[in-house]
């Protein structure tokens, strides 16, 4: 455990252009913006600097109707500029500065949803834990496997810190990550699918061109909200899987079911025969009833449950136990040290730890994230950000230098511009094993 002074806390915003449009909850993303913070902090009379990256998502952090997509950026926008003004001057472990801050802008933001409130503090936190690891001479994983971020210390009341302490010490190095491809409502399926306006980049569109390119073998399948849409969805998909090896599935219903439709959903698979095998494939169905009645009331399906917007404080996932959910999704955009206590508690009850987010773009955002992930040890990660976008937009000729050279196992550059280096459905994530976080 190691204790920490913000000196100061600053962001900027790269523009990002989507290779592919993707359908994201409730709206079409053809562009937004991604945001970068960089925070100074003193550990012992030294000042070390850190930076992190996120992107700015439209209409997933606030799905309110009566917004759009730029309204909702904004928002982010100004969670942030709070965050990095609140920031300065907070003192104590990490995880207190950044609970300290997570009060402030619930004081400060009270209109603003949490999930929404969330962002700023999670971008603050990732770029002080990048400073903190760079103090210490630590990479991420070995700093928290020895609590250099005091989460013992500040350990929940629903753990106890001898589980969170064994959850800790279970962690090891990044070795490769294991990737989910998400297929979108309507992305194609087949070449013939792809229309005229397929990118000119070389790179795969459809499925089965990504099937083929990476052999990735793992999928993330959203629904519409409509149980008989999704179900021929699903038959079309699987007809494709299933002339395959074997695969895994996840659907994510991004808060589009009512309970009785979810209900005749689940009903028309378990009695489709020619569903049979992409049905035993699926190992949970993600966030399918609003976050507005999610945690209201017990849960009990036929396939597990995992809460993913309704994630949005550091006790929803144990709230969401309760209720008999089976798991939880992580992502930086909500909060590294979450994360790792959540893996704590997903550890100690036996629950579902999944790692979700198709937005991480290839750069410091993919790096922290997948050093999060590895540590928390997940099966699997959603990541699109690299076939939706991707490409280290935007950053400057030295940090694109300084990346390609570091993390040349994650990272290739070709004629078409800078990819993530996919083999067999996986990334080598090894280059993450230095000391900051994860760049």
């Amino acid at each position: 455990m190691t204790m920490l002074t913000i000196l100061s806390a600053s962001w900027s915003e790269r523009p990002v252009v989507m290779r592919l449009p993707f359908q994201f909850g409730s709206t079409e993303v053809r562009e937004t913006a991604e945001a970068h913070a960089r925070v100074e902090i003193e550990v012992e009379g030294t000042r070390v600097s850190g930076r992190s990256a996120q992107l700015m998502v439209p209409r997933w952090f606030n799905k309110s109707a009566e917004m759009s997509n730029a309204d909702t950026i904004d928002e982010l926008r100004a969670v942030v500029n709070r965050a990095v003004a609140e920031a300065s001057g907070l003192r104590g472990t990490a995880l207190e500065v950044t609970r300290e801050l997570r009060a402030s802008l619930d004081r400060a933001l009270p209109n603003t949803p949490p999930l929404a409130r969330c962002f700023g503090p999670a971008l603050v936190e990732m770029a002080m834990i990048d400073a903190l690891c760079t103090a210490l001479g630590l990479p991420f994983w070995t700093a928290a496997r020895e609590d250099a971020f005091g989460l013992v210390r500040g350990c929940p009341d629903d753990l106890s810190p001898a589980d969170l302490s064994r959850s800790l010490a279970a962690i090891s190095a990044p070795k490769a990550l294991v990737l989910r491809h998400t297929v979108g409502f309507d992305a194609p399926l087949r070449r013939q699918d792809v229309g005229a306006d397929r990118p000119g980049d070389g790179r795969p569109v459809s499925l089965d061109e990504v099937i083929e390119a990476t052999g990735v073998s793992a999928f993330k399948i959203k629904l519409k909200g409509d149980p008989e849409a999704d179900h021929r969805r699903l038959r079309d998909i699987a007809g494709l899987l299933d002339a395959g090896g074997d695969y895994a599935v996840t659907l994510d219903a991004n808060e589009q079911y009512a309970p009785g439709d979810f209900g005749a959903f689940l009903g028309a698979l378990s009695e489709d025969g020619a569903l049979a095998r992409f049905t035993s494939a699926v190992r949970f169905v993600e966030q399918p009833f609003p976050r507005e009645i999610a945690l209201a009331a017990p849960v009990v399906a036929p396939l597990p449950l995992i809460i993913d917007e309704s994630d949005d404080a550091e006790d929803a996932f144990a709230r969401a136990l309760a209720l008999g959910w089976s798991g939880t999704s992580i992502k930086s955009c909500k909060g590294v040290l979450r994360a790792l206590i959540n893996k704590a508690r997903a550890d100690a009850a036996g629950a579902i730890l999944s790692g979700e987010d198709l937005t991480c773009q290839p750069g410091i955002c993919w790096l922290q994230d997948a050093a999060m992930m590895s540590a928390c040890g997940v099966r699997d990660v959603e990541r699109n950000g690299h076939h939706f976008a991707g490409g280290l937009q935007g950053a400057p000729e030295d940090e694109r230098a300084i990346l390609l050279e570091r993390h040349d196992d994650i990272l290739t550059q070709d004629a078409d511009g800078v990819a993530l280096r996919i083999a067999g459905g996986r990334v080598g994530i090894g280059s993450l094993a230095r000391p900051g976080f994860g760049w």
